[in-house]
C-alpha cells in the first residue's frame, strides 16, 4: 500500500513540475478543444464564419491566443516579451500584425475593470472564477465571481459574435471575441478554473459565502495548494497539475476524442442558459477534483497562504480520466455553441 501511494505521489509531483507554464490548461488542452470543434463544424455555416473571421489561423491555434496575450508586458510599453518561450504561440510571434493585435487587445482590457490591489490585469481575470465548491450552481454575486470573470466574459464574447457590443468593462472586436469563446470553453472544462476550495488555518473546508470572505482562506483555484514530493517535501501546485493533465493522454487517446464528442448528448434548454449551466456543472466537477484530499495546516509564504495536500492513492489515474471526459465535453460544446451563433440556413 505504501509503495502504491509513493508511486502515485511520484507521478503527481512529476506532472506538477512539468506544467509550470503560466498558461491555463496548457496548450494541449486548448488545442484539443479547438481541434475537436473544428472537426464537428465541418460542412456547416459555422465553419464558413470561423474561416471568415480567422483567415488562415485555425481553431486549434486560436484556442491559445488568450494565453499568448499574457506575454504582453504592460510595464514595458506593451511589448511582447516572451518570444520563443511558448511554442504554441509561434503562429502569433515575429508577425507585426499579430503582435499589434495582442497589444491593442491588452491595452483595451488591462485596467478598465479597476483591479483591486493584488488582482490580475483585467483580461487575465476572464479565464476563471473562484466559486466555493459548496455552491451547487454558478450564481453571479457569490464569493469568487465578478462582472468580468470567466462566465460573463464568455457571455460578452458570444454577444459580440452575434453583432452586439460587449457589456460592462469588457471590450472585444469580432476576432478577439471568437478567440475568447474558443479559449473559455477550454478553461471552463478545467474544473479548477471554475471551482475553488477555501480552507481555514487547520486545513479544513471553509465556506466564504456563509462565514464571510477571508483572503487567508482562499486557495486561488488550487494554486495555493501544494502537492507533496515522495519524500513529503512541497512540490508543484494543484492547479498547475490540472492544467497539465491533457499532456498525460496518449496520441491515440487524443485522436479518439472527436469521435467521442460526436456522441456527446446535445445540451438541454435554451442556448441563452448554456454558459451558466456548463459553469455549474464544472463546479460539480471541481468537487470531484478535491474529493478524498486532506490538507495540512495553513503555512505562510512570500506569495501568501499555502496548504500541503495529501491526495488519495488513485488520484493520478482518476483525475486523468476526468480530464479526458472534460475535453470531450469542451470540444463538443464549443461546436454546439458556434453552430447556435451561426445556425445553418434553411
Amino acid at each position: 500500500m505504501l509503495s502504491s501511494i509513493a508511486r502515485g505521489l511520484t507521478a503527481l509531483t512529476m506532472l506538477a513540475a512539468g506544467c509550470g507554464q503560466a498558461f491555463g490548461f496548457g496548450a494541449v488542452g486548448h488545442n484539443t478543444v479547438g481541434d475537436i470543434a473544428a472537426q464537428l463544424i465541418k460542412g456547416h455555416r459555422a465553419e464558413t464564419e470561423v474561416r471568415r473571421i480567422l483567415g488562415p489561423v485555425s481553431l486549434r491555434d486560436i484556442a491559445v491566443w488568450d494565453d499568448c496575450v499574457k506575454g504582453i508586458d504592460v510595464y514595458n510599453d506593451f511589448k511582447y516579451a516572451v518570444t520563443g518561450r511558448f511554442p504554441e504561440c509561434a503562429v502569433f510571434e515575429n508577425n507585426p500584425d499579430e503582435e499589434a493585435r495582442m497589444r491593442d487587445y491588452v491595452k483595451r482590457n488591462n485596467e478598465q475593470c479597476h483591479p483591486k490591489p493584488g488582482d490580475e490585469n483585467c483580461h487575465k481575470q476572464y479565464h476563471y472564477a473562484n466559486v466555493a465548491i459548496q455552491r451547487g450552481r454558478y450564481v453571479s454575486g457569490a464569493v469568487g465571481t465578478s462582472d468580468h470573470d470567466l462566465v460573463p466574459a464568455l457571455q460578452a464574447a458570444i454577444l459580440v459574435l452575434k453583432g452586439q457590443k460587449a457589456p460592462g468593462p469588457m471590450d472585444f472586436n469580432e476576432r478577439e471575441a471568437l478567440a475568447l469563446v474558443v479559449h473559455a470553453l477550454g478553461d471552463m472544462h478545467q474544473p479548477l478554473h471554475m471551482g475553488s476550495l477555501y480552507l481555514d488555518g487547520d486545513g479544513l473546508p471553509y465556506d466564504p459565502d456563509e462565514k464571510g470572505a477571508d483572503p487567508q482562506t482562499h486557495t486561488v483555484g488550487g494554486n495555493a495548494i501544494t502537492l507533496p514530493r515522495p519524500d513529503g517535501t512541497p512540490g508543484g501546485n494543484l492547479h498547475s497539475y490540472w492544467d497539465g493533465l491533457p499532456n498525460r493522454l496518449s496520441a491515440d487517446q487524443l485522436a479518439a476524442l472527436p469521435g467521442l464528442a460526436r456522441k456527446q448528448p446535445a445540451s438541454s434548454g435554451s442556448p441563452d442558459t448554456w454558459v451558466t449551466d456548463w459553469a455549474s456543472e464544472s463546479l460539480l466537477q471541481a468537487r470531484v477534483a478535491f474529493d478524498g484530499m486532506t490538507f495540512g495546516p495553513r503555512q505562510p509564504s512570500l506569495r501568501g497562504p499555502r496548504w500541503l495536500a495529501k491526495p488519495p492513492a488513485d488520484y493520478d489515474a482518476r483525475s486523468t480520466e476526468q480530464i479526458r471526459l472534460q475535453l470531450v465535453k469542451g470540444g463538443a460544446r464549443l461546436a454546439e455553441l458556434l453552430q447556435s451563433i451561426w445556425p445553418d440556413k434553411r
